[in-house]
């Protein structure tokens, strides 16, 4: 099983198992926020509740009023009428992709498809980004961009040059501290397709890896799309930009069925717009951190979710719950894929400088942003 969910540094481009941010479980206390009601008062609110609308009408004609209540009888039935027209409850889908899960809420619009029809719209999304960048899938684009020797442009689909157009403007800005190049370091300490965890690399294997890394050493191009490297044994690991990419990508879907109000999360990568079912804005709940004693394996489930053979984990422990008002949120750590060797612990977290893990105190941080695919990186 492949989790794509993206980490935060360089090195995060290794998989680690596991959803870290999680839809917050209605109706849970962390997550509560007061919806907007009507400015109508609380008794009409009250009649709105206990009586249907032709006879809220019927009532409302009866209310004395002073000399200006006609226009006052008015208003108040606009309120009424407000207050009780139906509320459309965000509708539920969900699905498996990229070795993890992608789930969306939505607010149906005039002329969006049926749920079923946009159920599998999405999920077709999905299949055709993992096809095309999984590391995973020998038959993907990027593995066959990785096998091949040759240092000529290489045509690829414009999704993998725009995330690896996306991925070198990173490296540039955080002065390579961020390399989608490291996959020769992913595949050698064990994290890649077919690796093994558990051994620490020699010294000469480290170096042999580095020489095989460098963002400078790889380039893109839109038009028309391709890929090129300047050495033949370059090899591109694209697990900390793809879930980001492929959230922004469900969510310009929606937008195009001229839906408004939706939250879609590939992978633990959130991207939100409109309302969600408690007001302003959509209530996502942020991991906290497990142990970091040992090496956890499992998948962490969406809370209120149900799987295909029926079981759903207990819902994760909640380190915060936020606001998403038209923006993002990633959350990455370094605490669910790692191993340890005479009492060393080592994670997916390389540094592609050293070409070892990275040694930090942080596990796990949450960014907020306007997009996803960068931020999750």
């Amino acid at each position: 099983t492949r989790d794509w969910s993206s980490d935060v540094c360089s090195s995060d481009l290794l998989p680690r198992v596991g959803v870290q941010n999680v839809a917050c479980p209605e109706g849970a206390p962390e997550c509560l926020s007061v919806p907007h009601h009507s400015a109508a008062p609380s008794g009409l609110r009250l009649s709105v509740a206990r009586f249907p609308r032709v006879a809220l009408r019927a009532t409302l004609g009866c209310i004395p009023l002073p000399r200006w209540g006609r226009a006052t009888r008015g208003v108040l039935l606009l309120l009424w009428l407000v207050a009780s027209a139906p509320t459309v409850e965000p509708l539920s889908l969900h699905g498996f992709t990229m070795g993890s899960t992608w789930s969306a809420k939505y607010r149906p619009a005039t002329n969006t498809p049926p749920a079923r029809a946009v159920e599998r719209a999405l999920q077709a999304r999905l299949n055709d980004l993992e096809q095309q960048m999984s590391t995973w899938r020998a038959d993907s684009v990027l593995s066959r961009f990785n096998a091949s020797r040759d240092t000529n442009w290489f045509p690829v689909p414009r999704d993998i040059a725009v995330v690896v157009r996306e991925a070198l403007e990173v490296s540039r800005l955080t002065d390579g501290a961020f390399d989608v190049t490291v996959f020769p370091l992913v595949q050698l300490w064990g994290f890649g397709p077919g690796g093994k965890k558990g051994r620490v690399p020699t010294d000469a294997e480290i170096a042999a890896a580095l020489r095989r890394v460098g963002w400078q050493k790889l380039h893109a191009r839109l038009d028309p799309p391709a890929l090129r490297k300047d050495l033949p044994d370059v090899a591109v690991d694209l697990s900390a930009l793809c879930p980001g990419y492929a959230s922004d990508c469900l969510g310009e879907q929606f937008e195009a069925w001229g839906v408004h109000d939706y939250l879609v999360e590939v992978g633990g990568e959130f991207r939100a717009r409109g309302d969600g079912a408690l007001g302003s804005g959509w209530r996502v709940g942020v991991e906290r951190p497990t142990s970091r004693a040992g090496d956890s394996q499992s998948l962490s489930a969406v809370p209120g979710r149900a799987t295909d053979g029926g079981f759903e984990p207990p819902a994760p422990a909640l380190a915060a719950a936020v606001t998403l008002t038209n923006q993002s949120l990633a959350t990455s750590g370094d605490y669910r894929n790692f191993f340890v060797v005479d009492g060393r612990r080592f994670s997916h977290h390389l540094d592609q400088r050293t070409g070892w893990p990275t040694d930090s105190a942080i596990a796990s941080v949450s960014v907020i942003h306007t997009n996803t695919d960068r931020k999750s990186t």
